[in-house]
């Protein structure tokens, strides 16, 4: 610690001859020369802690969402959905590209969809049923999944739809 006479300001740098003055500057406390106590305001030494802030009491309760059994609605797009699209579309005389237009989604992402490289999300599964007065999917029930696993407890693989290349 500095004796009192090797005290130097903390803003010009000069040496304090005596006491040094404490201000404050946007929140810090600074020891400053007499000359240079103009730029800030008097340390508070008797500063009030601030109060929290209590909250005042909700006149109503939220409730909480129920938690949802994302697995009760678990459809599955059917298998050779391509195909389904396909036949559908033609059906109709309709190119990849009128289709796109109709459904308002790129006639690359229709391409991919009816060459089984993606499987479509349920906003576009549902535009292309619409459209193509199709349905694209099955109700997985508990007994499919029960007789695909044998297993009680549904697993990831389940859900799922795994292809290999």
């Amino acid at each position: 610690m500095r004796e009192m006479s090797d005290r130097q300001c903390e803003i010009c740098g000069a040496d304090i001859s005596g006491s040094p003055e404490r201000i404050v500057i946007d929140g810090s406390v600074l020891e400053v020369c007499k000359s240079c106590a103009r730029f800030g305001k008097p340390e508070d030494k008797w500063s009030p802690v601030p109060r929290k802030i209590v909250p005042v009491e909700r006149s109503f309760r939220v409730q909480k969402p129920k938690p949802r059994d994302h697995f009760r609605d678990l459809v599955e797009v059917v298998p050779d959905y391509g195909n389904i699209i396909k036949n559908a579309r033609e059906s109709m005389n309709l190119s990849l590209e009128d289709l796109a237009l109709r459904i308002k989604e790129k006639a690359s992402l229709l391409r991919k969809i009816e060459r089984e490289e993606l499987v479509p999300e349920d906003d576009v599964r549902k535009k292309l049923e619409k459209e193509l007065k199709i349905k694209l999917t099955e109700e997985t029930t508990e007994e499919k999944l029960k007789s695909r696993g044998g297993s009680k407890v549904l697993t990831l693989g389940d859900i799922a739809n795994i292809r290999k290349r």
